[in-house]
């Protein structure tokens, strides 16, 4: 376990993970397929040659049947040597080498990790927000100012088109926020933003 992580709270649970240790631990793609894959499991736990065929599926956008044996082989190698012995010194899973065995640890397990995930050609939810604020201070200036056409709107009618359009906004990032969580039904999601 790393110095920052050493600290347990009275009951002796582990500390939670800072955010860097977080982005730190997810920058690494198998490491993220691999997570995404032990929170769809429904077993405690699954064996590293399990985990490692899957992960090396998605990488190569096959299925588990149609891999090569030096696909398999290079994804098993870097799990075995290096990502699950990180992912087991943070506490995100318990890897048993000599039983060849990978779980996830409980707290992880009932964890929602979130991505950002922006597909091609799309723009960061951020800057979405922040165009869409813009567009209605813009709509309320110009009822407030009385320019044109805009002088014959009510204000409770600009006040209702602002609320729908930032109710709207809302529902649909909470769509595509569920649809980018790791453990979730089907491809991890960076691959489902691709398609």
């Amino acid at each position: 376990m790393t110095a920052a992580r050493t600290d347990s709270s009275a009951d002796d649970q582990p500390a939670a993970l800072s955010s860097d240790e977080a982005y730190d631990i997810l920058a690494d793609r198998r490491r993220r397929y691999a997570i995404h894959y032990l929170k769809q499991a429904d077993a405690d736990a699954v064996t590293v040659q399990t985990l490692a065929e899957q992960v090396a599926a998605w990488e190569n956008d096959k299925s588990v049947e149609a891999l090569t044996a030096q696909e398999r082989k290079r994804v098993y190698i870097s799990l075995y040597q290096s990502h699950l012995s990180t992912l087991d010194e943070e506490d995100i899973v318990t890897y048993d080498e000599d039983a060849g065995t990978v779980s996830l640890t409980d707290p992880v397990e009932q964890a929602d990790i979130y991505l950002e995930i922006v597909p091609r050609r799309d723009i960061p939810w951020s800057y979405f927000y922040a165009g869409l604020s813009v567009a209605a201070g813009v709509l309320v200036t110009l009822r407030w100012a009385a320019v044109g056409a805009f002088s014959d709107v009510p204000p409770l009618a600009v006040a209702a088109i602002v609320v729908v359009l930032f109710a709207a906004a809302a529902v649909v990032h909470g769509v595509q926020s569920g649809r980018a969580k790791l453990g979730d039904a089907g491809p991890p999601p960076e691959l489902s933003a691709d398609e």
